[in-house]
């Protein structure tokens, strides 16, 4: 008797473990295809709108932000050797490291930096050249303390918009 008992039930878990098996394998190997593409916006991923002008061998930067978000923003001018590049009195640009000249200010969405201006000497020896702007931006971000900082490594840039790279590669 109780050995049939023990058969009856060793039969029961057999059926309902064999009636679950294929649900459960149906359920975990599942996939599913979408057809259609959805666009994602973060609001960060064009460029401030740069004026940039040249009247009696200066040139004259000024970057807009167009985006939704307060940025900081630097700008570096690419040259050929045969050119010499001096930042003229501007309040709030400032020549740092790396050839960046640097706003210090939070560009707000909508406002505008004060005009940057670059002085070009050249040595004469060629009438055809061009002083490329690079410009940057990125998100300002916060410390703990509330102070407000630039991660240059997350920064947007038009520089593999403004020329093909041999031109760049002979610039300095």
């Amino acid at each position: 008797m109780k050995v049939n008992r023990l058969i009856l039930v060793a039969a029961a878990i057999a059926l309902i473990g064999g009636l679950a098996v294929k649900p459960a394998i149906a359920y975990f190997t599942d996939t599913a295809t979408v057809s259609k593409t959805i666009p994602i916006t973060l609001g960060d991923v064009e460029l401030p709108e740069m004026d940039d002008d040249v009247n009696h061998m200066i040139k004259t930067i000024a970057i807009s932000n167009t985006g939704d978000y307060d940025i900081f923003v630097r700008a570096k001018a690419l040259y050929p050797d045969t050119c010499m590049i001096t930042k003229q009195t501007s309040t709030n640009w400032s020549d740092l490291d790396g050839g960046y000249y640097y706003y210090s200010e939070i560009l707000k969405p909508g406002e505008k930096t004060e005009d940057l201006n670059l002085k070009i000497d050249f040595d004469g020896s060629t009438s055809d050249f061009n002083v490329i702007i690079i410009q940057e931006a990125t998100k300002v971000l916060y410390d703990e303390e509330g102070n407000a900082y630039a991660d240059w490594t997350n920064a947007i840039s038009n520089e593999d918009q403004v020329q093909p790279v041999e031109v760049i590669e002979q610039m300095r």
